[in-house]
């Protein structure tokens, strides 16, 4: 009988459920391992307590007093969870990253150099560059003279990402009041 026997057989044991058999094998268990004797004598010492309580009935007015005490209570509020807050920040950050290499390349070439899985990324990047200033060129080609530019662009990505994590900010401390 191995210690996972052991305990579950001592339960057995406890709620006078065990097998004849089952209770001479942890009998010879408990004579060779201290670490479920230990485990034995203290179930069976808090069992021992448990049996000399007297125990009593709660009042008759024990529920309404919880009741009562629990409806004092301000209602429960789901606050936003923080996980979400760390996913807003990192996806303004990679998002700001993003732009800033994709419209600097020339601040890339050092990275090539140094593995290549970067020189992998980098050329990855310089296909989504490549994506997007043409859409952008479609774009200001398309609103010329309204003075649409990257530049804008970039901004607008900005503002709308402070403007969500505004949104969040206020939606979690109106949750909290």
């Amino acid at each position: 009988m191995d210690c996972n026997q052991a305990q579950l057989a001592m339960m057995e044991h406890m709620e006078k459920t065990i097998q004849p058999t089952r209770a001479r094998d942890l009998t010879k268990h408990i004579l060779v391992c201290e670490t479920c004797r230990e485990y034995y004598i203290g179930f069976d010492m808090a069992l021992d307590v448990l049996e000399d309580a007297e125990l009593s009935a709660p009042p008759a007015d024990f529920a309404q007093n919880v009741m009562s005490e629990v409806r004092k209570l301000p209602p429960y509020s789901k606050p936003v969870a923080l996980y979400l807050r760390v996913l807003w920040g990192f996806g303004a950050i990679f998002l700001g990253i993003g732009l800033l290499f994709a419209f600097n390349p020339e601040w890339l070439t050092a990275l090539t150099d140094s593995s290549p899985a970067i020189a992998g990324i980098i050329n990855a990047m310089y296909v989504a560059r490549g994506y997007i200033t043409g859409w952008l060129a479609d774009l200001t080609a398309a609103n010329q003279g309204t003075g649409i530019t990257a530049l804008n662009i970039a901004i607008i990505f900005a503002v709308t990402i402070g403007a969500l994590l505004l949104i969040l900010y206020r939606s979690e401390k109106r949750a909290k009041s």
